[in-house]
C-alpha cells in the first residue's frame, strides 16, 4: 500500500508551473491564456508541428489537475487541432477526471479557438439549447483567439455588421 502511494506520489509535481513545464508532452510554443477552474487550470496554448518539411502552429488545451497538497499533474488528453482555414480555427474538448471508485470527478467541457481573418469582429457559441450567445476574444501578441468554458460544440464568426462569415463545429 505504501509503495502504491509513493508511486502515485511520484507522478504529480509540487506546483502547477512545475506540471505544465514536464507533463504536457508537446513543445509549448506560447501559453495563449491560463484560467483557473474547479480542481485546476486549463492552459490553453500553441505548439509547432511538422508535417514532412512543413512546419505549423497548431492549437491544444492541457487541463492541470491538482492541488499544492496533493500536487498537479496534466489531465489533458494530450492532442491538438490543426486545419487549414481562411476564416478560423475551432479546437473542443472535454476533459474528465475520475476519483478511485471508478466515479466522476471533474468534467470541463471547452472551445478554444483562433481568429484568422481579420473580418472577424464577434465569435458566438452555441449552448446545448441550439441559441448562440457572444463569447470572449483576446488577443495574444497580435493573434487573436476565443474561448469558453462550458457545453459548447459550434461557434459561428459574425463581420462588423453581424453578418455569419464562418460556422464551424458541431450542431447540438
Amino acid at each position: 500500500m505504501i509503495l502504491c502511494a509513493l508511486v502515485l506520489s511520484a507522478c504529480a509535481y509540487k506546483t502547477a508551473g512545475e506540471a505544465i513545464q514536464n507533463d504536457i508532452p508537446f513543445n509549448i510554443k506560447q501559453i495563449v491564456h491560463k484560467e483557473k477552474v474547479e480542481d485546476g487550470w486549463l492552459i490553453f496554448y500553441t505548439t509547432e508541428q511538422k508535417e514532412g518539411s512543413n512546419t505549423f502552429d497548431a492549437l491544444a488545451v492541457a487541463y492541470i489537475n491538482g492541488s499544492e497538497k496533493e500536487g498537479w499533474e496534466n489531465a489533458g488528453h494530450n492532442h491538438w487541432t490543426y486545419y487549414k482555414n481562411d476564416f478560423m480555427i475551432l479546437y473542443a474538448d472535454t476533459f474528465t477526471t475520475f476519483k478511485e471508485d471508478g466515479t466522476l470527478d471533474a468534467k470541463v467541457p471547452v472551445i478554444f479557438g483562433k481568429i484568422v481573418n481579420p473580418d472577424i469582429k464577434t465569435i458566438e457559441a452555441a449552448g446545448p439549447d441550439g441559441k448562440f450567445a457572444k463569447i470572449e476574444i483576446f488577443e495574444k501578441e497580435n493573434e487573436r483567439y476565443y474561448y469558453e468554458i462550458g457545453d459548447y460544440k459550434e461557434v459561428r464568426a459574425l463581420n462588423a455588421e453581424g453578418k455569419e462569415i464562418d460556422r464551424q463545429g458541431e450542431k447540438q
